[in-house]
C-alpha cells in the first residue's frame, strides 16, 4: 500500500476525490483544503491519469507546529533532515529516469501571512535534505530537478510528498497555445465531469477559446464541438486539439445565433468571455442573455449546461433549471461554476 495525496483547485476538492475514487486500487482518505489524500494498492502509473487534479505526490508526512515565526526555519531544516527520501526515490525511478543520486527541487506555498518567505523555506528544507542524503544535489529550477518535494502548509501543519510524475499534472503537453482567459486544464476536467460527459455524449462549447474544456471532454469519450467568433482563438484550439490527439470539430460562429439543431446537444460546458481579460462588442449582459437562450435551445430535454463565470447574477437569469452552484479560486479571483438543467 502506497500513501499519497493531490494538490487541486480550491472549491474542486470533491471532484477530484471523486476521480481517484474512481481508481479500483485507490481509496481515498479524506479532503482537506485543495488536497486528497488516498491510498493505492495497485500500480502508480494510474495516479498520472488523473486530469482534475494539479498534481500527485507521495505522501512523506505531516509536519506539526510550524508557526508564523522565523525560528520555524530551523525547525523546517531540522524536520527536513529527518526525512528518509530514499524509498520514494526508488518508486519514482520506476516510473521514469531518476539519476543516482538525484537532483531534487522544493516547492512550498502557504496559507496565511508569515514572518518569512517561500524561497527561505525552500533553502530551509533544500539544507536539511541534503544534510541526511549525501550527495543529492539541490536545484532551484525545477525542470532541472530529478525529483520536486514539496510543502503544503496550512496553519501550523505542513503535507510534505515527493512528486510522482516528471512535471506537474496540470502542465498538459497538448496545452502549446493560448488565449486571453484560457483555462487551466485540471479545471476545465473537472468542469467536464460535472457535466457528466462521457462515451457517447454530444458536448458543445460555444465559446471555446483555446479549446482545453472541450479536449479534456473528448478525453472523457465525447463527441465534442465548438467554435468561437476569434479566428485566432480556432487556430490555438485547433493545434492543441491536434497535439492531444482529440477529435474536437471547431467552428467560426457567434455563440448567440448557433447553427446547431435544437435539443441537440447532451452536454454543454463553456467559460463565456465577461469584458476582462476578453473584451466582447456588445453589452455583457444582453450577450449573456442571448447565449444562454441559445444554450437551453441546442440542450436535450435530459442535458447539462456547467458555466464558469465571473458573472454569476447573468447566468442565473437564464431560463434553465439551477442544479449547483460552486466558488473556486482561479487566477486570484473567486469565480463561479454553475450547473443548470432543461
Amino acid at each position: 500500500m502506497t500513501r499519497f495525496f493531490t494538490i487541486t483547485t480550491r472549491g474542486l476538492e470533491d471532484v477530484s476525490a471523486a476521480e481517484v475514487a474512481m481508481l479500483p486500487q485507490a481509496r481515498v482518505t479524506a479532503t482537506a483544503y485543495r488536497r486528497v489524500m488516498a491510498q493505492c494498492t495497485g500500480p502508480l502509473d494510474t495516479l498520472l491519469g488523473l486530469h482534475t487534479v494539479d498534481d500527485v505526490f507521495l505522501d512523506e508526512g505531516t509536519w506539526l507546529g510550524l508557526s508564523v515565526e522565523r525560528t520555524t526555519l530551523g525547525a523546517i531544516r531540522m524536520l527536513a533532515a529527518r526525512l528518509e527520501l530514499y524509498r520514494a526515490a526508488g518508486i519514482c525511478g520506476t516510473l521514469r529516469p531518476v539519476h543516482d543520486p538525484p537532483a531534487f527541487s522544493v516547492t512550498a506555498n502557504f496559507v496565511g501571512a508569515r514572518n518569512y518567505t517561500t524561497d527561505e523555506i525552500k533553502l530551509a528544507c533544500a539544507a536539511g535534505i541534503r544534510a541526511s542524503h549525501p550527495g543529492w544535489a539541490y536545484a532551484a529550477d525545477d525542470r532541472e530537478a530529478d525529483l520536486n518535494v514539496r510543502l503544503f502548509i496550512e496553519h501550523e501543519t505542513a503535507q510534505v510528498g515527493i512528486r510522482l510524475g516528471a512535471a506537474p499534472l496540470q502542465n498538459r503537453p497538448y496545452k502549446q497555445h493560448h488565449v486571453p482567459g484560457s483555462l487551466r486544464p485540471p479545471v476545465a476536467a473537472a468542469i467536464a465531469w460535472l457535466a457528466g460527459s462521457g462515451q457517447d455524449h454530444r458536448v458543445l462549447d460555444p465559446c471555446c477559446g483555446a479549446g482545453t474544456l472541450l479536449i479534456e471532454a473528448a478525453y472523457r469519450g465525447a463527441t465534442a464541438l465548438g467554435g468561437d467568433s476569434d479566428e485566432e482563438a480556432l487556430a490555438a484550439a485547433q493545434a492543441n486539439a491536434t497535439e492531444a490527439g482529440a477529435q474536437v470539430a471547431f467552428h467560426r460562429w457567434d455563440a448567440r445565433a448557433l447553427p446547431i439543431r435544437s435539443s441537440s446537444v447532451d452536454c454543454v460546458v463553456t467559460n463565456p468571455p465577461w469584458g476582462r481579460k476578453v473584451e466582447v462588442e456588445a453589452d455583457l449582459a444582453a450577450f449573456y442573455a442571448d447565449l444562454g437562450a441559445e444554450i437551453r435551445r441546442v440542450l436535450s430535454s435530459t442535458g447539462r449546461a456547467v458555466v464558469l463565470t465571473w458573472a454569476p447574477e447573468w447566468v442565473k437569469g437564464w431560463d434553465l433549471h439551477w442544479v449547483q452552484d460552486r466558488e473556486i479560486s482561479l487566477y486570484g479571483r473567486r469565480p463561479t461554476i454553475i450547473t443548470l438543467a432543461r
